[in-house]
């Protein structure tokens, strides 16, 4: 089996947009620059609502790519199912409550892994295939979601030692943020259970940040030979020719999903309205919770635009245009391990960022060592306020050390993956 072959099995994969394809998409366009021969099996159809077809066009026309058709189902209703979780956004009527608390229960009841499991057969099918057919050793399988990497304990069972299999967390997932209360104590269990059935069976656990893997490490000792750190990043192919978004006036923008399990943007959007900043706009880009919505509209904030789900470049620029990005995190101790895909591109952005979310959080360290912004806690409006102030106060002071942010490029860190495998 030859070296410089790799099979990927990537889930979310173009023309499904949002923020989870960015990775894996940059691992396999970086692998085949480095010469690599590339076969990736991904669904034959979007895995997702949110499509962004020009993603399709950074497939590099040397990746043999197997789109493979299977029983995944689409995730509905996500945001009606979060809302229910929180005291201030679950519905009053009590007879509605019921209803979606027994979808939840329905939902953990028939999908304990999540609600792609029903492709991972086939995927495996074909990865088997291919792998036979074309000499392949060396397996890259992403996550989420984490049904997919089921398909390399099917596949390493197969094929023992004649393989090698690098599992990418692009999140936690035992560990994951507020899970005891996205799933209920049996499907926590099950998750779990699967979770250390999935570190044992491959050859290489990486993770994208430090904390999530020492926290695995605490819970796993045995795991510290095969556990590995690599960051997300930022392609610079994405930012070529790429014009900002012309803010005349002081702008704020945030490029991401809007629900409480990604951080409370009420307190954000109160810590805006206090800042004294004349004329201070703020710009969503990225999906909402229809319930947050109603209430944003009810608190009048009238500086709140929603532009809905861009595709990516086009998002990209609104980020280039804007005085400051923000970053939002949930207020929970597993948010403080986590950083989020979107803070590399907007280091590369160069714009100051502004970052919300639990007291401690690994991202104030690196807007701290990059000299990037500031990260404040979201339950604090006037800390929120102030941090603004301070930022609009002297923009071009926040623009990060480019030496210091080069080792999170595409490029560097698809080397770090490639030579994981032996």
């Amino acid at each position: 089996m030859s070296g410089n072959k790799l099979l990927m099995i990537i889930n979310e994969f173009p023309p499904t947009g949002l923020s989870g394809v960015q990775r894996a998409l940059k691992f396999l366009k970086y692998a085949c620059r480095e010469g690599w021969e590339v076969h990736a099996v991904v669904p034959a159809r979007p895995v997702r609502k949110e499509t962004d077809p020009s993603l399709l066009e950074e497939i590099p026309a040397a990746a043999h790519i197997h789109r493979v058709s299977g029983l995944g189902i689409k995730s509905r209703n996500v945001s009606r199912i979060t809302s229910t979780r929180f005291a201030d956004t679950r519905p009053k009527n009590p007879l509605k409550r019921g209803f979606w608390a027994l979808l939840k229960f329905l939902n953990d009841l028939l999908w304990p892994i999540d609600k792609q499991i029903g492709w991972m057969p086939f995927a495996a099918i074909k990865a088997a295939s291919l792998i036979r057919r074309h000499g392949i050793r060396n397996i890259y399988i992403t996550a989420w979601p984490f049904s997919s990497f089921l398909a390399g304990i099917s596949l390493k069972k197969r094929f023992g030692q004649k393989i090698f299999w690098a599992a990418d967390y692009r999140d936690s997932w035992q560990f994951a943020p507020l899970l005891d209360q996205k799933v209920l104590p049996f499907r926590k269990r099950r998750i779990a259970q699967t979770d250390a059935k999935v570190l044992q069976a491959c050859d290489k656990a990486v993770f994208v940040t430090p904390q999530i893997r020492d926290r695995y490490l605490a819970r796993y000792p045995w795991l510290e030979g095969k556990a590995e750190v690599i960051t997300n990043g930022f392609d610079e192919d994405d930012f070529a020719g790429l014009a900002p978004v012309p803010y005349p006036e002081p702008t704020l923008v945030y490029m991401g999903r809007m629900d409480r399990n990604y951080g409370d943007p009420l307190k954000l959007l109160e810590g805006i309205a206090g800042c004294p900043v004349p004329g201070l706009g703020f710009v969503h880009l990225g999906s909402a919770d229809p319930q947050l919505l109603e209430r944003i509209g009810q608190c009048g904030y009238g500086f709140y635009t929603h532009l809905g789900y861009l595709p990516h470049k086009q998002a990209l620029a609104h980020a280039l245009g804007a005085w400051v990005n923000i970053i939002m995190l949930a207020d929970n101790p597993a948010s403080e391990q986590v950083y989020t895909g979107k803070l590399f591109e907007l280091l590369r952005a160069g714009k100051p960022i502004l970052s919300v979310g639990p007291q401690r959080s690994v991202i104030a360290g690196l807007l701290d060592e990059t000299g990037a912004g500031l990260h404040v806690h979201i339950a604090d409006p006037q800390a929120i306020s102030a941090a603004l102030e301070r930022l609009l106060a002297d923009p071009p002071s926040y623009d990060p050390n480019s030496d210091l942010i080069k080792r999170f490029s595409r490029a560097e860190t698809t080397r770090q993956l490639l030579r994981l495998f032996p």
